[in-house]
């Protein structure tokens, strides 16, 4: 297999009308590109198609489909992608790029501010190297980042910002071992508020920092004993509160959601999406697929999470698995508890017809590496049970519409952004061919950003 890579065009920053290079990348943002000869997964969920031409027009998709049907005239740069994959840019559903380098809240808080800024620029980075083109975001820094990116400054996916997620005090978005003023300041994704005014000014608060959604921690997440997960944080009137006052704003809710309880009264209240959501019973499962509430189930991070626990050495709290008050002794035993009710409830949300995303959770570089993370979440949701192309419409289309950006990317089909990928493996053969070092081509509203060899 050959591909070409385009002659790079430098562009004034601030041309009108045109998209300044990426740093780094290349590529005329006014021109015209064909990626041809590729077996084309388009992100909808249909049938493959072999032999497939795609034409780039700038920072959009201006054609698809089989080579036949998609003349394309001499001026345009060819990049030949026979026996390749070209597929939908990849988009991650629940990330912090907060800038943390630990596993740790309180060294969170004490990291120095402009150094998290820079790190989280680097991870922004690194997701787009590994094919992930848009992601939410829970960060402070995520509204900076986004101008920074949209402006060409530096490169990175599309980001929508969450800005800071609302915590009741001594939960998940809060810490504990410094002084309450420091959170407030100084805590990268945490902003707490308790009681109906409280979260109301919060959501407010949200909204006025530029976040276009507000996340909520619904329930404990096992940082401490003292908040584990299967303990509801917010009272159902507080979570009616949020999602009211989100809804004047005109932006979504995302709950995180670890405990039954936490995830039945936050679709009663009416979020938009239900974040890990391990513990769905029938009832709350019914109610997503009524509200059309989408499930973001970060499989990964949840597993992850179990190997931190004290059972295992971990710094965190005891080990969970919902449904199960006395855990085995064998740790192996644990695990595949654990894996067996990710599945089941992965599978009867599946069932319901909730619509499935992909989230990392990726949050500090240590233990959950960016861009690495994504990939890592769409094999494991194939590993739950999905198939491999129900894990790809989980990452592309259904992300972008979990992110409300259905209408302008997450699937190749003429009008929207061209945020591509060409893989030299087919990841319908395998899921594990979803992979960096198979990624021949990532490509940003138009841009070639990575060879990615």
């Amino acid at each position: 297999m050959y591909l070409a890579a385009p002659e790079v065009t430098q562009m004034a920053a601030g041309q009108p009308g045109m998209r300044p290079p990426w740093p780094g990348g290349t590529g005329d943002p006014g021109g015209r590109i064909a990626i041809t000869g590729a077996r084309l997964i388009d992100g909808r969920g249909g049938d493959p198609v072999d032999d497939a031409v795609v034409l780039v027009e700038g920072s959009v998709i201006a054609a698809a489909g089989a080579g036949a049907e998609v003349p394309f005239d001499r001026d345009a740069q060819v990049l030949d992608a026979a026996g390749a994959t070209l597929m939908p840019g990849l988009i991650d559903g629940h990330c912090h790029l907060g800038g943390a380098s630990f596993p740790d809240e309180d060294r969170w808080v004490l990291e120095d501010d402009r150094y998290q800024a820079i790190a989280s620029a680097a991870q922004a980075r690194q997701l787009l190297q590994h094919g992930v083109t848009s992601v939410r975001d829970i960060s402070v820094n995520g509204t900076r980042l986004r101008t920074a990116i949209a402006r060409g400054l530096i490169p990175g996916p599309e980001i929508v910002p969450c800005w800071r997620g609302l915590s009741r005090r001594g939960g998940h978005g809060d810490a504990r071992g410094v002084p309450p003023e420091m959170v407030s300041t100084s805590h990268p994704w945490g902003l707490v508020a308790d009681g109906p005014a409280e979260v109301r000014a919060a959501v407010r608060e949200v909204v006025k920092q530029g976040g276009q959604c507000v996340k909520v921690w619904a329930s404990g997440g096992g940082l401490h004993e003292n908040e584990p997960e299967d303990v509801q944080h917010y009272s159902l009137r507080e979570l009616r509160v949020i999602v009211e006052e989100a809804n004047y704003a005109r932006v979504p809710v995302a709950a995180h959601c670890e405990c039954a309880a936490a995830a039945k009264d936050a679709a009663r209240a009416g979020v938009w999406s239900i974040e890990h959501g391990e513990d769905l019973d029938e009832e709350t499962i019914g109610l997503m697929a009524e509200k059309g509430i989408s499930l973001n189930p970060t499989v990964v991070l949840l597993t992850q999470w179990l190997e931190q626990s004290s059972v295992f050495g971990g710094p965190y709290g005891k080990p969970y698995v919902p449904g199960v008050t006395e855990l085995p002794a064998d740790p192996e035993a644990i695990r595949t508890l654990l894996h067996d009710r990710l599945s089941e409830n992965l599978m009867a949300a599946k069932a319901a017809g909730v619509r499935i995303g992909v989230g990392s959770d990726s949050y500090c570089a240590d233990l959950t590496p960016f861009g690495l993370q994504t990939l890592n979440e769409v094999h494991a949701l194939v590993a739950a049970g999905l198939s491999e192309m129900e894990a790809i419409v989980a990452a592309t289309r259904s992300g972008a519409e979990i992110l409300r950006i259905g209408d302008r990317t997450g699937a190749i089909e003429p009008g929207k952004a061209a945020d591509l990928l060409v893989l030299s493996a087919d990841p319908l053969a395998g899921i594990s061919g979803l992979a960096r070092e198979n990624m021949v081509l990532v490509m940003k509203a138009g841009q070639v950003v990575t060879s990615g060899l």
